[in-house]
């Protein structure tokens, strides 16, 4: 199957929480979306696996995704330089076949994803090697652009990504679907960042800021590795 855009996110809800804008907008216009979680979360602080499974599903349902998978790597310890690891991500993008790659930005705090963007940014290109095989057996596919999408600290953005109000509802929508990890008053798990209550907020002040620079309402930040190919000047 052919995808517009893969997402590669660490977690089951990175996706949603730093690209979720982006994701709603092109499924909104047509575009075929995939996100491919490395772990499952198991090491949360709060919940479970099967719980961030069934949120998962959930938020998958919201943005519209063509599909939903995961690696199945270890949590807190996904390798950056391991051939196993290069092979499943290798392997994910033979099979979906995108026109452009999405993946966490390295500039960041948790281990996973710094490792994750390291992961992948070798993957997409050694997804075009015709001698190199995988499990699954398709085939080589080149000249796939790759996008790094602003984690938990902030970046310096090569663009940013308009998002209508009503594309950030439907992130928004999908990003309070992981409830075992966001607040719950009545909750006695341990405190984490996302599960303060001002999380949300900083989410939607972050969105509002690049919003200011980009002219909408919201907007979401990507880097490189690539360079902007620009048609049209009177856009930027």
């Amino acid at each position: 199957m052919s995808c517009d855009l893969l997402v590669f996110a660490p977690h089951p809800d990175d996706a949603e929480i730093h690209c979720g804008g982006t994701i709603a907008a092109h499924v909104r216009q047509g575009a075929q979306v995939v996100v491919v979680d490395a772990t499952r979360g198991e090491l949360a602080s709060r919940g479970t696996p099967g719980i961030r499974a069934r949120e998962a599903a959930a938020a998958a349902g919201i943005l519209g995704l063509a599909q939903r998978d995961n690696l199945l790597l270890a949590d807190g310890a996904i390798p950056s330089e391991e051939p196993a690891a290069r092979h499943l991500v290798i392997d994910a993008i033979r099979r979906h076949r995108p026109a452009t790659v999405l993946c966490i930005h390295g500039h960041a705090r948790h281990p996973d994803h710094q490792a994750l963007a390291r992961l992948v940014q070798g993957a997409v290109k050694a997804a075009s090697f015709h001698s190199l095989k995988t499990i699954s057996g398709a085939p080589a596919v080149g000249a796939v652009r790759l996008w790094f999408y602003e984690a938990e600290l902030p970046a310096t953005p090569a663009f940013l990504v308009p998002v209508l109000a009503q594309d950030w509802q439907v992130k928004m929508a999908a990003v309070r679907c992981y409830g075992s990890q966001l607040h719950q008053p009545e909750s006695r798990e341990p405190a984490t960042s996302i599960a303060d209550p001002a999380f949300l907020g900083w989410i939607e002040a972050r969105g509002r800021a690049w919003g200011a620079h980009a002219g909408a309402a919201y907007a979401e930040a990507f880097c490189g590795p690539e360079l902007p190919r620009l048609g049209d000047l009177r856009t930027i």
